[in-house]
């Protein structure tokens, strides 16, 4: 069975998050855009992708917010 989790990776090039499919193709993430971010041992965050100064998550009732470090790879599901 394939995992749903994908790897998000920041592009310099494109200046953005994408996330890359199987094939190696890349999916590029827009603002607003809403995934489910694998935190590890079962826990998942439901979290909206934003760009201010850098680019954030913003997450829960209160919208609170989480910087995304552009050298880390995160395992998203779309």
């Amino acid at each position: 069975m394939k995992s749903r989790w994908k790897e998000m990776n920041y592009n310099e090039k494109l200046d953005c998050w994408v996330v890359i499919w199987g094939d190696n193709s890349g999916y590029k993430m827009h603002c607003g855009e809403w995934f489910d971010l694998h935190l590890g041992n079962g826990k998942i965050l439901s979290c909206r992708l934003e760009l201010g100064r850098d680019w954030y998550i913003l997450t829960g009732r209160n919208d609170v917010r989480f910087y995304l470090k552009k050298n880390e790879t995160y395992m998203v599901d779309l």
